[in-house]
């Protein structure tokens, strides 16, 4: 379970995130042109039914592993990311592609995430996001890197969601570094309101 755990620590901090997208900040034209606009408002259907709505359920991964899910969205149709901080739980509306979160996590170092990729049309919500972690102790340096692809798209009053996580961890102290085997997981759900 603790392996698993180290595999799968950028999901313990994406689940809120997974649809990280502005879902109604763009219309199709500006998709396709690639603006990404500056604000959010609702504009087709399935955002107004997203706006305001908590999703909940279980993602099955392909190492085996079962994990729980749950998605806010704001008023506005914006996905509401939850994340902890050494001074609490935090929240945020993500709002535009290229949006960081730094901050230092419980035990210490810092932690950044940028959403890189955000691709919105009126079925199916996608992005690519970077987390990476650096935290030190005793003279090592322990230093993760992960990217978290994710696909979402709404069927039969469901939130079909597929996650792929590649993730390595480098550890290193004054003329040694050991570099971590990479790790890829898959997981998938189906979100219920």
């Amino acid at each position: 379970m603790l392996e698993t755990f180290k595999k799968l620590w950028p999901l313990a901090f994406c689940i809120g995130v997974t649809l990280a997208c502005n879902l109604a900040g763009k219309s199709e034209r500006e998709h396709r042109s690639g603006n990404s606009g500056s604000s959010s408002r609702a504009s087709d259907e399935n955002v107004r039914e997203l706006a305001g709505t908590t999703w909940k359920g279980s993602f099955k991964c392909d190492d085996g592993d079962e994990i729980q899910a749950n998605y806010r969205f704001a008023e506005s149709g914006n996905p509401i990311y939850e994340y902890q901080t050494s001074g609490g739980a935090r929240e945020v509306e993500l709002e535009s592609p290229g949006q960081t979160l730094r901050f230092v996590p419980p035990g210490g170092g810092v932690r950044n995430i940028v959403l890189d990729e955000i691709s919105i049309t009126p079925d199916r919500v996608s992005h690519t996001m970077r987390i990476s972690e650096e935290r030190t102790s005793g003279g090592t340096l322990d230093q993760g890197r992960s990217t978290i692809s994710s696909e979402a798209f709404l069927s039969n009053g469901e939130l079909e969601v597929e996650i792929a996580i590649r993730s390595q961890n480098t550890v290193s102290q004054p003329g040694i570094v050991v570099p971590g085997d990479e790790a890829v997981v898959t997981c998938k759900g189906r979100l219920r309101r």
